[in-house]
């Protein structure tokens, strides 16, 4: 049996009563984490734009815009809500995919919830294995893939996302394979648009493509089968032609659980993963060594091989851009001793002292993590940073644990998480939604139906431009 009958096979089989106690504090983090980098998107300028496209080109219906009053259909709402999640640059991320898994898989499954009967359990069963599904394809194509231009989080995410759909709607193996190679086919997201409107946009397209994918297999649209091993297929097309070990990595599918090992990574600031480190160093020695920005003379930023992949911007002219820029979240840490979404709006990416820091901050290999391989997990993203002082003092941070949010406490969801939450809640949602929210977060392996579960979040926060 060939990768995608297995995987689809197992997507199927997938009972929550067969997973480990452990998945279900872990689903409750990412959702936590998945509404609150919606609600920071909420008031982005640049969503006016996407919500008089969708609009003006979608139909009503019955599924939830995160921030609006007004219901959409399920594809309008998986569009919006994905592109508004991943706006920020804020969502989490799981190392064997090198992308981003709840932004696309969330906005589809929720979606699915509002268009028939299901349970807690039946979601978090289905949320496991979409990301399940995008990190054992990241394993296959990445870091190919990177390297060739495309964006992991775009090129994967539609088969995440049409994998938990197909999974809470019932589908068979048959279906599953069909709904998977329909998402595989609509799959596209190109590194150049990183710090533009369109990276955002991403995981709109992915999660309304695994969207569509699943409604059209479960009404009978057929595609090809066997396609993501197809010696023509998503796995060679996307991989340049060198994609994994297919029997390997089947015979690893759910062994163990990618949700569980390596897990998922939050984000304490609202920028690429691989600027994370290195603020956390800078406010650090802002914090106990008393560095203030006016001070510095140069920052040697030490890190691993593919990180200028991803920050290869020096010079950017954009908040979104600086998302993406290492010398933007430095210079902007070392300037305002924070980064929050407001280091980021247009108001910010000119002022002169974080654009006077920008020469003064390099980049480099660092000598003992270029061997390291990013699909296994945190370690990869660490960072050493040395900043020389203009009186000629040298301070330095080597990062190499606590640059993400921790996600669970024991059963719980853990508090720095769900302060996350309510800090970026408040900017959109009365206190007594966002109580609400969480309450229904807590109970979520409980509940009957989740139907009506994302009603505190139906608020209106956005308006047309």
């Amino acid at each position: 049996m060939g990768f995608t009958k297995t995987l689809s096979r197992w997507i199927v089989d997938l009972r929550f009563e067969d997973l480990p106690a452990a998945v279900v504090p872990w689903t409750k983090a990412a959702v936590t984490d998945y509404f609150a980098v919606a609600l920071a998107g909420c008031p982005a300028d640049g969503m006016k734009i996407v919500r008089k496209h969708v609009w003006s080109q979608y139909a009503m219906g019955s599924n939830t815009i995160i921030g609006d009053t007004a219901q959409m259909s399920a594809e309008a709402a998986t569009l919006f809500n994905g592109t508004m999640a991943h706006w920020e640059e804020y969502d989490d991320a799981t190392f064997g995919m090198a992308g981003h898994p709840s932004v696309v898989i969330m906005p589809a499954l929720f979606a699915a919830c509002e268009l028939q009967p299901v349970t807690g359990k039946e979601f978090i069963a289905a949320y496991v294995a979409g990301v399940e599904v995008c990190a054992k394809l990241g394993r296959l194509i990445t870091p190919q893939t990177i390297k060739l231009g495309y964006h992991p989080t775009a090129i994967i995410g539609m088969l995440g996302a049409a994998a938990a759909v197909g999974k809470v709607w019932k589908f068979d193996a048959a279906m599953m394979e069909n709904a998977l190679g329909l998402a595989a086919t609509h799959s596209c997201g190109l590194r150049p648009q990183l710090g533009r409107m369109a990276k955002p946009l991403h995981a709109g397209l992915a999660t309304r493509g695994g969207m569509a994918s699943a409604m059209l297999a479960r009404d009978g649209f057929v595609g090809a089968p066997d396609l993501i091993e197809d010696p023509h297929g998503f796995a060679h097309a996307f991989s340049g032609g060198k994609p994994g070990d297919y029997d390997a990595l089947a015979a690893k599918i759910g062994k163990p659980l990618e949700i569980l090992d390596p897990g998922l990574a939050f984000k304490i600031f609202p920028s690429n993963f691989h600027t994370q480190a290195g603020v956390v160093a800078v406010l650090q020695m802002m914090r106990e060594d008393g560095v203030k920005g006016d001070d510095v003379d140069s920052v040697r930023c030490l890190t691993n091989h593919m990180t200028q992949h991803s920050l290869w911007n020096d010079n950017p002219q954009t908040g979104l851009e600086g998302k993406l820029s290492l010398h933007y979240c430095l210079a902007a840490a070392l300037t305002d001793g924070q980064l929050e979404v407001e280091q980021f709006y247009e108001s910010r990416a000119q002022d002169p002292k974080i654009r006077a820091l920008f020469k003064r901050i390099t980049l480099e290999p660092h000598p003992s993590m270029a061997g390291l391989d990013f699909t296994k997990g945190a370690d990869f993203l660490g960072m050493e940073v040395v900043i020389k002082l203009k009186n000629g003092k040298t301070v330095s941070r080597h990062i190499k644990s606590g640059f993400s949010v921790p996600a669970v406490d024991g059963e719980l969801v853990h508090a720095d998480l769900i302060d996350k939450f309510m800090r970026n809640a408040k900017r959109v949602l009365p206190q007594a939604n966002s109580d609400d929210c969480l309450a229904r977060i807590k109970r979520l392996d409980t509940l009957k139906s989740l139907e009506d579960f994302q009603a505190p979040l139906r608020y209106q926060a956005v308006r047309a431009a």
